[in-house]
């Protein structure tokens, strides 16, 4: 049943799975907040640099394992898609990116949106940098939560459970809902509740990537909205006057 995986592979998925949730949840996040509410100095950009460090020595190791093996890259949805189908995809990306500053601009009109922002972010405003030096270490995170988590979750994860099912429409609809609901799991540390919001967000990335039969487009989806999601944390923070927050851009943006 499990023919074309390896220990490593078994190995890696309960790496990602579980130890790594389950440390980010019950230790590190934790730790790192206390030490982020203590104003403790650095304690948000070592946050960033531990959270992106594990991503890209899981993606790597599952890179390593691919090219060890002989695996083909289009198991990983990394190869050649029909054009048509990329395309479709790379069209619905770029559409959903350009319509975020629409969606900024309605958000603007309203004069308590600084208020609305920081209570949707609420669970995770540990997160968001208060100064210039922490946005780019922000910047970092996002694009890195874009590529690998695509990479791990809608690539590694995908094909770990689809292996059991090989080529059977079940197995598909099973893979993508237990990969789904591992990328929920992937964010337990911000709390509990979020874990089940991350899952639909992870279903609807599935879609994105098994209409395109590409992780690029999903990719880029995911970073916008990371990416997005930030940088208006950052600011309404900066609107409301948030202790050790810099006016880095213009107050009417």
């Amino acid at each position: 049943m499990t023919g074309s995986h390896v220990l490593l592979d078994h190995i890696l998925l309960v790496m990602i799975a579980l130890v790594w949730p389950l440390a980010e949840w019950r230790w590190y996040y934790p730790r790192s907040v206390r030490a982020i509410e203590a104003g403790n100095p650095g304690a948000r950009a070592r946050l960033y640099r531990n959270s992106v460090a594990p991503q890209w020595v899981f993606t790597a190791c599952v890179i390593c394992l691919w090219a060890f093996r002989a695996r083909p890259w289009a198991l990983l949805l990394l190869g050649p898609s029909t054009p048509l189908r990329l395309g479709i995809a790379l069209a619905s990306a770029a559409l959903s990116v350009a319509v975020l500053p629409l969606q900024r601009r309605t958000l603007y009109a309203r004069p308590n949106w600084p208020e609305l922002v920081r209570h949707t972010l609420a669970y995770a405003e540990p997160l968001v940098p208060r100064t210039s030096s922490e946005y780019r270490g922000m910047i970092v995170v996002a694009l890195t939560a874009g590529v690998c988590e695509e990479f791990l979750f809608r690539g590694f994860v995908t094909w770990y459970f689809l292996a059991f099912w090989p080529g059977t429409r079940i197995g598909m609809v099973l893979a993508v809902i237990i990969s789904a609901i591992v990328f929920g799991f992937a964010h337990i540390y911000v709390g509990v509740r979020h874990v089940w919001v991350s899952a639909i967000v992870g279903l609807f990335f599935a879609v994105v990537v098994l209409a395109g039969g590409s992780l690029v487009p999903a990719m880029i989806m995911h970073s916008a909205m990371d990416l997005n999601s930030f940088d208006l944390g950052y600011r309404a923070l900066r609107k409301t006057g948030e202790p050790g927050s810099e006016p880095v851009f213009p107050a009417s943006s």
